[in-house]
């Protein structure tokens, strides 16, 4: 019997992950990766060359990526936010180690069919095809592409938040620079067009360096920042649910899989309050009633307070709000019910309201660190970055940019959203090909339909749950999929 072959479509880290997974699995098996970037195993947010004001969203003691451990190849302390290209040069070092194991073709897979085995662009048999592509290319949307045409007309900047290199390559003097989007990717482009241009922080205040735009405008839907996560280890401990908790979250999620959406909702946030009552001594039922009623339209703050609030949390100056709490909390069960979640069968409408509730929690469990949000505090301060026009301001396009809500005219634009995950707007041809054949069918997510077929990532989400990620990149999902596709592999 001959070896068995797997082919994997992309290798950014969690393509690193699976492969290094499956040959853990499976030491004798062969693997082809397609792959056309330039930096194999990193992906375009952990570019090796990556700006370093760019900071990864989690303290070096979080993440739990394998061997070899990233604190120990890093040294240094386990407080630190490290910079995304360290992250980018670390796992560049463990796919060096990998690549004398496997075939790597650096071209974009764009096309697969089955016929007595898996053929992808000419190649194969393999009997195992598995997708870990990111983020493949989608439709654009209608106001992203409608400003795209008016940039292109007019002759002015309307830039993606990445690759960074577009930003850095831009003279910023006497810009005014609108950011769609007031996240975690608007605080990489604030750091990038402040710190990147020479500025620094002097403990609490910025000095411009003359090379900033003369003023940034970022903007969102709700027009609030993302909370920052706690300070230091001692903080964020106090966030930490018992075993007890965990256990009754995992059965919370297996129950609710098999409720109505409403009700699935409920035994979710049911779960949640004893824990959230408990570090806050706090009754949370009211604001997480509010919160599946209607995400988000509890915060009255404005954006300016809120991120004052956030910081006054993160720091341990002001006892945890009940959505400051409920963010941490559900950010440190992440990988206990991420398994459950996958595991368990539920309806398509159950399962995208559960993964609504998550996502409305991001804005408290997906913050950046205090530094990022300092930074922002500080240019506020300055006069470099207003808050005025935040929230989901009114738009005409104008000879020579965007004027929102009639007030500041901005003459370059840059895309800090993220395309969403949903599978109908991919318009990737691997992808839709797949579908069209009838290999891979959507049901809350791409879910494949035939055997030796898998998907992993962001692609999958409510089939899945908290894809994005890193930690998960290299989690019990990952070595799930690498023993139940390949634990019978090792040929002979």
């Amino acid at each position: 019997m001959s070896l068995k072959k797997l082919a994997i479509i992309g290798l950014g880290p969690r393509g690193l992950a699976a492969a290094e997974a499956a040959l853990e699995v499976a030491p004798g098996l062969r693997i082809c990766i397609f792959e056309p970037g330039p930096y194999p195993g990193v992906g375009p947010n952990f570019r090796p060359d990556e700006a370093p004001e760019c900071l990864l969203n989690l303290p070096v003691r979080e993440l739990d990526l394998g061997a070899p451990r990233f604190a120990d190849w890093l040294g240094g302390t386990s407080e630190a936010y490290p910079p995304r290209a360290e992250v980018g040069r670390y796992l560049t070092e463990r796919w060096q180690r990998l690549q004398s194991q496997v075939e790597h073709v650096p071209a974009t897979a764009v096309s697969a069919h089955y016929d007595r085995g898996w053929i992808v662009d000419g190649q194969g048999p393999f009997d195992n095809l598995l997708l870990t592509q990111g983020q493949p290319p989608v439709t654009q949307d209608a106001q992203a592409a409608r400003w795209s045409a008016h940039a292109a007309a007019q002759k002015l900047t309307f830039i993606d938040a990445y690759p960074t290199t577009s930003i850095r390559s831009v003279d910023w003097r006497g810009r005014v620079a609108a950011l769609r989007g007031l996240a975690l990717s608007a605080l990489d482009v604030i750091a990038l067009l402040t710190l990147g241009q020479g500025g620094t922080m002097d403990g609490d205040s910025y000095h411009a360096s003359g090379r900033e735009p003369d003023l940034i405008v970022p903007f969102s839907l709700d027009g609030m920042p993302p909370m920052p996560k706690p300070a230091n280890a001692d903080i964020d401990a106090l966030f930490d649910p018992s075993p007890t908790e965990r256990r009754a979250a995992i059965s919370a999620v297996t129950r609710a899989l098999t409720l109505s959406p409403d009700a699935a909702v409920q035994c979710l946030t049911d779960a949640l309050a004893p824990i959230v009552a408990r570090v806050t001594s706090t009754d949370p039922q009211p604001w997480l009633a509010a919160e599946r009623d209607a995400p988000g339209a509890q915060e009255r703050d404005d954006p300016v307070s809120a991120l004052d609030n956030g910081l006054a949390m993160a720091e341990g100056q002001r006892a945890p709000s009940v959505g400051y709490a409920v963010g941490q909390i559900w950010r440190k069960l992440q990988q206990d019910v991420r398994g459950p979640f996958a595991a368990c069968d539920g309806s398509c409408e159950t399962r995208s309201a559960l993964v609504a509730f998550e996502n409305g929690l991001k804005r408290y469990s997906y913050g950046p660190p205090v530094r990022s949000a300092r930074l922002l505090r500080a240019l506020i301060d300055k006069g470099l970055v207003r808050l005025t026009v935040a929230e989901d301001p009114a738009i005409s396009l104008e000879r020579g940019g965007w004027r929102l809500n009639d007030q500041i005219l901005a003459d370059a634009m840059i895309d800090c959203v993220l395309p969403g995950p949903s599978p109908d707007d991919i318009t990737d041809p691997l992808v839709r090909g797949l579908i069209r054949a009838g290999h891979l069918k959507v049901d809350c997510g791409l879910k494949p339909v035939t055997d030796g077929l898998s998907v992993l990532g962001r692609t999958t989400e409510g089939q899945r749950w908290a894809t994005d990620s890193l930690v998960d990149c290299f989690g019990d999902v990952t070595a799930e999929w690498a023993r139940k596709s390949l634990g019978g592999s090792k040929g002979v």
